[in-house]
């Protein structure tokens, strides 16, 4: 795929590796839809990539469930035309394990909150390019918190990667790809100054690359694509 001039729906947009992304990808040519929950953030983002002379705009998700992020599909075609890629950011948190308290209520939350909202845009994404006959591109991405014992987040690994190759085997015949790039780590914020939290440049570097070239790579689908934590 041309990545110049492609629409790319980029998901947490406001967050430190999905603004990474949004840049690099602005950097490249690509109208972005930059989508997030958080309006502050997401501005942010929005003011970096026009200042790099980006083609981008803000669509701020208020609510995280079906009928909203259909609409809000819908809201970027009709602003940037038939959209042929989508960044597909999970924030993952830890699974509890099966005796810890409240371990039944933490696995909820946690579907709810992070696969819930995912889910929802690969299918919506999936959707609109079925319908549009486009030979789109579904990047999936996962991120966690690092803590002490588990520097990652190996049930978010695992779900994104099973769901990676699930959706491409689904899609395939519609001409639709996907591919994902695990893991991405955050330090807590506790741990370091108040930028402590952002992605060291080397693994947003390998994370930014290994998107374009699932992007760029007409042949790849169905895998992973594991990036390095420093």
């Amino acid at each position: 795929m041309n990545i110049a001039q492609s629409v790319i729906v980029i998901t947490a947009a406001g967050s430190p590796m999905g603004k990474a992304i949004s840049l690099h990808f602005a950097s490249l040519g690509a109208k972005l839809a930059l989508v997030d929950i958080e309006a502050d953030r997401l501005q942010q983002t929005q003011q970096a990539c026009l200042a790099t002379g980006g083609n981008s705009y803000p669509f701020l998700l208020e609510c995280q469930d079906e009928v909203s992020i259909s609409n809000l599909i819908d809201r970027v075609h009709q602003r940037f035309g038939t959209i042929d890629v989508l960044i597909n950011y999970w924030f993952g948190s830890d699974l509890p394990t099966l005796f810890s308290p409240s371990s039944v209520d933490q696995f909820c939350r946690s579907m709810s909150e992070g696969a819930t909202p995912f889910f929802i845009f690969g299918k919506q994404a999936a959707t609109y390019m079925r319908v549009h006959h486009c030979a789109g591109v579904i990047v999936n991405l996962a991120a966690n918190l690092i803590n002490t014992h588990q520097p990652i987040n190996n049930g978010s690994k695992a779900m994104i990667s099973g769901l990676t190759q699930s959706w491409a085997k689904e899609l395939a015949e519609f001409n639709i790809r996907v591919g994902g790039v695990v893991p991405l780590s955050f330090a807590h914020e506790d741990d370091h100054p108040p930028l402590g939290n952002l992605l060291s440049q080397p693994l947003q570097y390998e994370i930014v690359r290994s998107a374009e070239y699932i992007v760029a790579n007409d042949y790849f689908n169905g895998r992973m694509i594991e990036a390095e934590v420093g």
